[in-house]
């Protein structure tokens, strides 16, 4: 009998093709009508190491990683130790393993195939090089894609590398497609009933969707740091962003990328850098001096695991409380987290609206995970969120023009270089209306209840035209919260729970700071309980909610981890159901 959702688990040695073979296989489901959601883990080291790609492949829309996996196709021993645990593959799970390079655990407890990879690598082609196409053939046998799909991707890839590297692989191809006529993988083969057209959807990253968000938004300076996992973005601008007349910098360190960045913005132009954690450290001064001088900047920090260079391939949402507050001081700023890949291109627009508009540095926060994760989403809309525009003075403001009048939502109109009677001081200084140095109690008051006053103009628009899912269910007596990329698992897991009867409200904001906390009290007030999802150690939204929120009688637990790999929806159903 056919089924409607595999999830397909690749690992071997970094360097062997294993994210090759599952990315070539993702985009053969794509080419075929299939919904896609993709999940890798790869070693810090260029070659070597273990590296896994997991392919979820469904008939219906699909949010998350899944489950554990269906089939595993391990090309080495590490890959079963590592990533063939019986508790990480579901009950039904088939192991397709090469004996040349992997032994099967005495009383394992899920089914196994040989499939002589290196074997029959070398008889075809006489080159081991090719043992991924055998096992890319092999896996689109084994759960029933249309072979001519993959091998015109196959073709496709190779071509560059001339006629007899194509005539090598596809003769690779043809060899594993012999292989695999096991009856126990018969359950693995997908229903042939896709999702819709494909020529409606396209397979992005997130760090993709986030850097096409930028550039819809009207970004035309970028300036950073190489640093996993956030490089794909510096690298997309560059290949880019030149053609649509805006400027790419690669600077000497993260301190740098940002000084560039508030030098641009200064100058009236959109400006952007992406880093991750320990970069963010680094930008620390630089963000305070945005929020001092008011400058519009957008951040990218693609979380990964911490403290130090931590875990620099792993994901990890550790970063928020220092997103929110790290500073010399007081620095007001905007922290947005994306919930979804596509939703990285709408969160990535708005961020670059809140920076213009309330004219402060912009903390948008993603994570390895969602960052090199693919997913086929919706082409996405570029009118759907229409760019907002910093607020210019008048003729009338021009005439006596103080950069930093105290208004009534805290944002001045400002000037750029070359405005007549627009001169004015900008520096890291406390200072008065006019921008010049001011040091008296009063004006400190006045003015840091200015920038501040930022976040209240934006928080009462959240309370008004809303923050992102907050789901409240008639009769739920427990809700479910969660922050960024954990909305896809919260979201399956509490399906899952409902289809059994439960009921669990669901809160995911995307705007972190300013909360909007009037909508997050309104969401509470029924629940005797809320459970909170977050991928680090101590709880940082959790903390957040306490420290800001009215929370009533209602109970808080933390389900915390810090592994290194996300959320899946069965450790969120798991979760819930000691609440059911």
């Amino acid at each position: 009998m056919a089924c409607k959702d595999v999830v397909v688990r690749v690992a071997g040695e970094g360097g062997e093709g294993v994210i090759s073979v599952a990315d070539i296989l993702t985009r053969t489901a794509v080419n075929s009508g299939f919904d896609v959601f993709t999940f890798r883990s790869y070693p810090a080291e260029i070659r070597g190491g273990l590296a896994m790609m997991q392919v979820r492949i469904s008939t219906s829309q699909i949010h998350s990683i899944g489950r554990g996996a269906d089939i595993l196709m391990a090309f080495n021993q590490e890959a079963i130790d590592g990533w063939g645990k019986p508790d990480d593959l579901t009950r039904d799970a088939v192991v397709l393993y090469d004996p040349r390079h992997a032994t099967i655990p005495d009383n394992y407890p899920r089914r196994t195939v040989e499939v002589a990879l290196h074997d029959t690598a070398m008889s075809a082609t006489g080159a081991r090089i090719n043992k991924n196409i055998v096992a890319l053939a092999a896996l689109v046998k084994a759960v029933d894609l249309p072979a001519k799909a993959a091998k015109d991707l196959v073709i496709k890839k190779f071509t560059r590398k001339g006629q007899e590297v194509v005539d090598k692989t596809l003769a690779a191809f043809e060899a594993g497609s012999s292989l695999l006529a096991d009856p126990a993988l018969e359950p693995m083969r997908l229903e042939h009933a896709a999702v819709e057209s494909a020529g409606n959807r396209i397979v992005i990253s997130g760090n993709q969707a986030l850097s096409m968000g930028a550039l819809t938004a009207g970004v035309r300076f970028v300036a950073g740091y190489p640093i996993t996992p956030a490089t794909q973005v510096l690298e997309f601008m560059m290949r880019f962003l030149p053609g649509l007349g805006g400027k790419v910098v690669q600077a000497e360190d993260e301190i740098s990328a940002i000084a560039h960045c508030l030098g641009a913005s200064f100058g009236g132009a959109r400006a952007m850098t992406a880093t991750s954690g320990p970069g963010l450290c680094l930008m620390s001064e630089l963000i305070g001096m945005a929020s001092m001088s008011e400058l519009p900047v957008v951040l990218c920090d693609v979380m990964r695991s911490g403290p130090g260079t931590g875990m620099p391939t792993k994901t990890e949402q550790g970063d928020l409380m220092y997103a929110m507050h790290g500073s010399a001081g007081e620095a007001p700023r905007i922290v947005i987290a994306p919930t979804s890949i596509e939703d990285c291109f709408y969160a990535t627009i708005e961020a670059f609206n809140y920076a213009e508009r309330f004219q402060m540095p912009v903390i948008l926060l993603s994570d390895q995970s969602m960052a090199y994760r693919t997913k086929t989403v919706d082409i996405p809309d570029v009118q759907r969120i229409p760019p907002a525009t910093r607020d210019t003075p008048t003729g009338e403001e021009l005439a006596d023009y103080h950069r930093y009048r105290d208004t009534e939502s805290g944002v001045s109109p400002m000037s750029v270089p070359g405005t007549d009677n627009g001169m004015y001081v900008m520096s890291g200084l406390e200072h008065d209306e006019r921008g010049k140095a001011n040091y008296t109690p009063a004006i400190r008051a006045q003015m840091m209840a200015k920038r501040y006053r930022k976040l209240d103009t934006l928080a009462a628009e959240l309370e008004a035209n809303g923050n992102g899912c907050y789901e409240a269910v008639d009769g739920a007596r427990v809700g479910v919260v969660g922050w960024g990329s954990t909305d896809g698992p919260i979201r399956e897991g509490v399906a899952r729970a409902s289809a059994d009867g439960a009921m669990f409200a669901h809160m995911h904001p995307r705007v972190l700071m300013p909360l909007a906390t009037e909508k997050v009290e309104r969401f509470l007030k029924p629940l005797d309980r809320i459970i909170v999802f977050e991928e680090n150690f101590t709880g940082q939204f959790a903390q957040h909610l306490r420290a800001n929120v009215n929370m009533g009688n209602t109970e808080v637990i933390e389900v915390n981890q810090c592994s290194g790999l996300p959320f899946t929806s069965d450790d969120v159903f798991a979760e819930l159901g000691k609440y059911v």
